[in-house]
């Protein structure tokens, strides 16, 4: 083969490598494209799920700060209905003090008007103290009654010329209630009580032996003469909010 044949020959052979080279290349440069167009989908696909993602977060996010925006106003709303309503109970609280006061001066005042007017028609001894010298000697002393009287004169047994007026007197079956009472108090006329006391079963002898329970009786007894009964071992016996009450009921020691 000459030498022109031998190169036809070859150039031929290279043009057939050359183009299954370009073939080659043709067909990597069709893959890399369409490699680089599936990355670009998946970089754009890839993108906009972020997007979609951080917008869903974002939406979260701020419908989360409305959450505790509206949580936040509501406990504000809620402290303000909470220290509106302390208010309301205090000022409730005041206003139930202040009645509760005026009340209790009106009873005091009616109590106290009653008494006078008892005491200016001279009924002081039947309509107050007698019927609450028998409450209490119930209630406070145990003492069943078996008889009672009012503004009871008893003549002394061996001396007729002593005669003793008892206010109120309440016998009972192991008791006496000895009741003195006074429209004003005075010092003397508590002393003459106490000098009595040892002397009342001269003049009630069938009932000697039986505890005596001496009580003073007043519309208002002011408080050194309540400390004085009370040194004496006397009960102090003064109109209370409605009615009578015993002033110094637990500063006696009982028999």
């Amino acid at each position: 083969m000459s030498t022109v044949e031998q190169d036809v020959t070859n150039l031929k052979t290279d043009m057939a490598e050359l183009r299954a080279i370009v073939r080659e290349l043709a067909l990597s440069q069709q893959r890399t494209e369409i490699e680089l167009q599936n990355f670009k989908e998946f970089v754009l696909t890839s993108q906009a799920n972020w997007e979609q993602r951080w917008a869903k977060l974002e939406q979260e996010r701020k419908m989360e700060q409305q959450e505790r925006e509206k949580e936040r106003q509501a406990l504000l709303q809620f402290q303000q209905s909470v220290s509106e309503f302390q208010k309301s109970v205090s000022e409730f609280k005041q206003s139930v003090l202040e009645d509760s006061q005026r009340w209790e001066k009106e009873r005091r005042e009616m109590s106290k008007r009653w008494g006078e007017l008892a005491n200016k028609m001279g009924t002081l001894v039947e309509d107050i103290v007698a019927p609450n010298i028998r409450r209490v000697a119930k209630e406070l002393f145990g003492v069943e009654e078996i008889d009672f009287s009012v503004r009871r004169v008893v003549h002394h047994p061996t001396d007729k010329s002593r005669l003793k007026d008892f206010d109120a007197l309440l016998i009972g079956a192991d008791a006496i209630v000895l009741n003195e009472t006074k429209s004003t108090v005075r010092q003397s006329y508590i002393d003459d009580f106490i000098a009595f006391i040892p002397t009342v079963f001269e003049y009630l002898p069938e009932h000697t032996g039986k505890r005596v329970i001496p009580v003073f009786s007043s519309l208002y007894i002011p408080e050194q003469f309540v400390r004085y009964l009370t040194a004496n071992k006397i009960y102090a016996m003064a109109m209370g909010d409605e009615t009578m009450e015993i002033l110094n009921y637990n500063d006696i020691p009982k028999p």
